[in-house]
């Protein structure tokens, strides 16, 4: 083997290695932010509701009632991140259909979620690395556009053509300024598209939302790029 084709090995191991830890940071955050939160709640107004439950039980009764709320959103959100880990829809119906379903979980993301795919049909597909790349970036992007940026809506637009795959994230959140700071999911969404040597864009200013544009380049076009770096 050349000592090139090593090199790229080793960075292709670097780069799998740090989407993961990526992808672990993000999902103790979300567990964090998410269910660990609501289940304190849960505890919480359960033991309330214990305590008052003799001298005043339509407080209990109440209090358990917003437990049982508690309860339900930490389910929610459990049932979300499996979804996330296993992206199930993705394997069986494609990045379309996979895109599309981000639009539908707005008490999870929050903001206003739009989709639109332009040159890929219904159940057509892309290769399969290509299909999860795109997906967990825009699934990042929409998370970092509910987390960190406060949007009120974000437009999602798939563009395939004939030598290029490209997905554009646009958000009116508040933005920020660069260079980015560290921890908000911009370093899992680099590393995927490097890795299929693709191009990266990102542009926000604060109180200006965020733009985020990876095209990648279909197989063989990536091949020829991945050789005139060697």
């Amino acid at each position: 083997m050349k000592s090139t084709d090593l090199t790229r090995a080793a960075m292709t191991r670097q780069g799998l290695a740090d989407v993961r830890e990526a992808e672990r940071q993000r999902l103790a955050r979300e567990l964090h932010d998410g269910p660990a939160q609501a289940l304190a709640a849960a505890l919480f107004g359960v033991d309330l509701a214990l305590a008052a439950f003799a001298r005043e039980p339509a407080r209990a009764r109440a209090e358990l009632v917003n437990a049982r709320e508690s309860v339900r959103e930490a389910l929610d959100d459990v049932r979300a991140m499996m979804t996330g880990l296993r992206p199930r829809l993705l394997e069986e119906r494609g990045l379309r259909v996979a895109l599309h379903s981000l639009a539908g979980m707005p008490a999870l993301w929050g903001p206003e979620v739009t989709i639109e795919t332009r040159g890929l049909a219904t159940g057509e597909r892309l290769p399969a690395d290509v299909e999860l790349a795109l997906f967990r970036i825009a699934q990042e992007a929409v998370s970092n556009a509910r987390r960190h940026g406060a949007a009120g809506h974000v437009r999602v637009l798939l563009e395939v053509g004939a030598n290029t795959v490209t997905l554009s994230v646009v958000d009116d959140g508040r933005g920020f300024a660069f260079p980015a700071t560290r921890g908000n999911g911009l370093a899992g969404i680099r590393e995927r598209a490097a890795l299929l040597a693709g191009e990266l864009t990102i542009a926000s200013a604060l109180g200006a939302g965020t733009r985020i544009v990876v095209a990648l380049p279909l197989p063989s076009v990536a091949a020829e790029r991945m050789e005139g770096t060697a």
